[in-house]
């Protein structure tokens, strides 16, 4: 016979739950209607440990997770690690050491905390995104985007941070020019990048936007930040006066062509290949210089400092004019930083009357202020300039129309003359994907000298066309993917992708390295690793030396859970792109989307448009089924430290769960931390808030010992507390759904205080045993470990409380036996009394006729009783 187990402490939980392995999901959901994705954002295992913030939103997907386990759903609640990245590596560096020694050491020490926490993940999933049995996976979706026509390579001045000595994306450097990872300043720096082409999704990313189920303000971040644009593409001749420039015309793009004719200049951004035209041509030294001048200082402004409105313009003459398309005039050429080069067409019309920033512009630098368009109701000395749609005037053959009907019919007309065109422009540009770094994934590339040479790409090779189409073989793709590529293949010429089958490619060991001041990665001094074959034509070749950036690990890993358990003890000889069609996609049908994604809202345009990117592309070519990752995003609330500032190592304000598990326990912390406000909202941690917790737990053990065999206390169930039982099944059910974790924990509270006063009044329990159980199990999601205690050790319960049916609520034990009956005399209210449900009309009638209140209605007079049974009685006095 087996020995029945008792838990009577955390530490016996903790053993019970992971050697009966109760929160791992063994099965595959045979319905996808019945399961429930429960993810928060996978950590940076950091030296410091897990921080209260960490706390919080894992504590908040646990509760979500156990709740939905507990309702019968088959709950997928994995964890993992994101551990490439630059915090590793820099601390590496500045220890003498290497990623691979302190990463590992990180890790335990995080599952080491995430187990004190009592967070109910299935292990059986685990990994890192550093395990080359994971990132041999995400190079092989590289590798497929690649194929996909979706990577390219070209220099870039790319912002750049000194500190850390790589480029970084745009959405890595904060609004104060620092880098989001080490704080440090950052510059500009030209170097060859691996480029995402996101901007081809731009559109399907934003129209799916309004599908999800997130807050409304991370939405607005996406869209944004894609930023789409509707308006015109204008060409203007440029009058070269003799000059040899390679360019003979600058495309503009305008939401206003309706102001065209108030176009005074024509402003292009110091990235413009016209002013490296300007750069190599005759024009006159002086200018020349002052260009050059212009260009070198502009490259180290922060983009949203140079479009920033309040920002000073700054500017300088080109030299040389362009025609205006429709009058023929001839209008300078000014060179600005506030016009970005990678925005529109990196070069602007403008039209000082009708736009802000160019009103500032043309004043500073005396150039004429044309007006063309007046308000409606032709208000006279209205501000300047005025930016507002109207009515055309000192417009040709346009002036009398509204601009709604002038922006039609002027673009109609540059179309005609085959001078522009209706287009749409997006903000958003292509995603910078290298990082010159040791610490990431290798990019899985190889250059060979030879090929780039005589222009052969990989789209030229042989196979090239039979390994689209393994990819996929919906015609409309493979043309779609062949388009890409006629762009592309001039960035691409001498790059090569390794076979999947030599996936994947290891990032090689070494004892220390440092890194180069030319900007390239260190694995460029590992000669023996990047001297290759070329796998085209075997001549010598290079690997890629940038590794991935952080973000390519956390952009797929959410797929990965669904199947990681195929994974395990699977050598690595599998056939990738096979198994990912034939294995994968499948578990993607069952487990996929995401149902509940928690985590903080600084991650709107970074790792969630990433993800949604990665998504849309393999939803493209069929290797996803799902469009979009995350059906429903629940932000948490950043915590403060009690001085309500940002916790931080030099403020010393730092609040560290391991000291508060200690002295009070893990139940009292979990409880606080989802307690102490709404979980969207930002909040400073409370040492008075815990101690108020620390005596909710313990008067719950006391409660519940009431039901040991040797308490003298008599069993009942008594029919107020039974139905404030059911009404807090029906609010915590309610609250959980809709992630309110406060609220119903303060319900929570609130009865037990009902409940241990009438045990006191009365010294009988005031439920019966099986109904306490139902509020063990309300509690249980919150406090898992002082539950199955009380479960085990009190209740003595077999198994764990975890495993358990949630409480189900019958409607009709939410109904009182008792209601109060709104009693009419003619339509208006007499009289209140209270009675029984579902008595006759003649009782209601002698009960009624009992009422004073009423009989001075009705004495010595007719009337009619109208009941509407256990809802109100009016009586009709004739």
């Amino acid at each position: 016979m087996t020995k029945k187990i008792v838990l009577k402490t955390e530490e016996d939980c903790k053993r019970f739950w992971l050697e009966n392995r109760i929160y791992d999901l063994r099965k595959v959901p045979s319905d996808k209607n019945n399961k429930q994705y429960v993810l928060v954002m996978f950590p940076y295992p950091s030296g410091q440990g897990l921080h209260m913030g960490h706390t919080r939103i894992y504590t908040g997907g646990d509760v979500l997770a156990r709740y939905f386990r507990m309702k019968g759903f088959d709950v997928l609640n994995p964890i993992g690690w994101d551990a490439f990245g630059l915090p590793a590596e820099n601390y590496a560096l500045k220890n003498k050491t290497t990623p691979q020694k302190i990463v590992p050491e990180n890790i335990l020490n995080f599952k080491r905390q995430i187990l004190d926490l009592g967070l109910s993940y299935d292990w059986s999933r685990e990994f890192s995104t550093t395990d080359p049995e994971y990132y041999r996976f995400t190079q092989f979706l590289f590798t497929i985007f690649f194929k996909m026509g979706l990577l390219y390579k070209d220099n870039l001045p790319v912002y750049f941070c000194p500190y850390c000595k790589t480029g970084l994306a745009e959405e890595e450097v904060l609004s104060d020019g620092t880098h989001e990872r080490c704080g440090e300043k950052i510059t500009r720096k030209l170097l060859p990048q691996w480029l995402f082409k996101i901007t081809d999704y731009a559109e399907s990313l934003l129209s799916e936007l309004d599908n999800l189920d997130w807050p409304e303000g991370i939405k607005d971040m996406q869209r944004n930040w894609i930023g789409k644009s509707e308006g015109a593409e204008i060409k203007f001749q440029i009058d070269k006066n003799g000059l040899d420039l390679e360019l003979s015309e600058i495309v503009v793009f305008t939401t206003r062509p309706d102001t065209i004719y108030g176009a005074t200049a024509l402003v292009i951004a110091p990235e413009h290949p016209l002013v490296k035209n300007l750069l190599n041509s005759e024009i006159s030294d002086p200018i020349k210089q002052q260009i050059s001048e212009y260009v070198k200082k502009s490259s180290s402004k922060l983009d949203l400092n140079r479009t920033d409105l309040n920002q000073d313009k700054s500017g300088i003459f080109s030299g040389i004019y362009a025609i205006h398309p429709l009058t023929q005039e001839s209008i300078p050429i000014w060179i600005a930083d506030y016009v970005i080069g990678w925005y529109g067409r990196g070069a602007i019309m403008l039209v000082p009357a009708h736009d802000e920033r160019d009103y500032q512009f043309a004043k500073k630098y005396n150039i004429p202020i044309k007006k063309v368009i007046k308000p409606r109701d032709d208000v006279k000395g209205s501000v300047e300039p005025y930016t507002d749609y109207g009515v055309l005037e000192n417009s040709g053959e346009f002036d009398g129309l509204s601009s709604k009907s002038a922006i039609e019919q002027i673009t109609k007309k540059l179309e005609d003359l085959n001078k522009g065109s209706f287009a749409v422009e997006y903000k958003l540009r292509d995603w910078i994907f290298s990082r010159q770094r040791y610490w990431g994934e290798p990019i899985p590339m190889v250059f060979c000298e030879s090929c780039a040479k005589n222009k052969i790409a990989w789209i030229d090779t042989d196979s090239a066309n039979d390994e689209i189409t393994a990819i996929t073989d919906n015609t409309k793709v493979v043309d779609i993917i062949n388009d890409r590529w006629n762009k592309i293949k001039k960035y691409l010429y001498g790059w090569f992708p390794l076979k999947l089958s030599d996936l994947p490619l290891l990032l090689p060991d070494v004892d220390f390295y440092e890194l180069t001041e030319t900007g390239e990665s260190p694995l460029a001094n590992i000669t023996d690793w990047v001297s290759v074959s070329c796998p085209n034509c075997g001549k010598p070749a290079k690997r890629e030396t940038d590794t991935m950036p952080n973000w390519a690990g956390s952009s797929w890993y959410f797929l990965a859970f669904c199947f990681w358990d195929l994974i395990k003890d699977k050598t690595l000889k599998i056939d990738l792109l096979d198994f990912w069609k034939n294995k994968v996609v499948p578990r993607l049908e069952k487990f996929m989307p995401v149902d509940w994604y928690l985590g903080g809202a600084e991650h709107a345009v970074l790792h969630l448009l990433y993800s949604r990117f990665w998504m849309h592309a393999l939803y493209e070519v069929g290797l996803v089924p799902e469009k979009e990752p995350f059906l429903r995003l629940r932000n948490v609330g950043m915590v403060l430290a009690e001085d309500h500032k940002k916790m931080s190592k030099s403020r010393g304000n730092v609040v560290n769960p391991d000291d508060f598990i200690r002295e009070y326990n893990a139940d009292i912390v979990r409880v606080c931390i989802m307690f102490i406000a709404p979980f969207s909202q930002e909040v400073a941690w409370s040492k008075d808030v815990i101690k108020g917790v620390g005596r909710f737990i313990k008067k719950i053990y006391q409660t519940y010992l009431v039901y040991d065999n040797s308490a003298n206390i008599v069993e009942n169930n008594d029919k107020k507390i039974f139905l404030e039982l059911q009404r807090l099944i029906s609010k915590v059910d309610s609250d959980l759904s809709a992630v309110k974790f406060n609220t119903a924990i303060a319900s929570l509270m609130e009865f037990l205080n009902l409940w241990t006063d009438y045990i006191a009044k009365f010294n009988k329990t005031g439920l019966s045993r099986d109904n306490a159980k139902k509020y063990l199990k309300l509690l249980s999601p919150f406090a898992p470990f002082i539950s199955d205690i009380i479960w085990s050790s009190i209740l003595k319960e077999e198994g764990s409380i975890h495993t358990q049916k949630w409480p189900e609520l019958n409607m009709e034990d939410l109904v009182e036996e008792e209601f109060d009956l709104p009693i009419q005399v003619n339509g208006k209210l007499r009289s209140i009394i209270r009675i029984k449900r579902n008595l006759s009309k003649q009782d209601i009638e002698k009960i009624v006729l009992s009422d004073n209140k009423i009989m001075k209605y009705i004495k010595n007079r007719n009337y009619e009783l109208i009941y509407i049974p256990n809802k109100i009685v009016n009586l009709v006095v004739k």
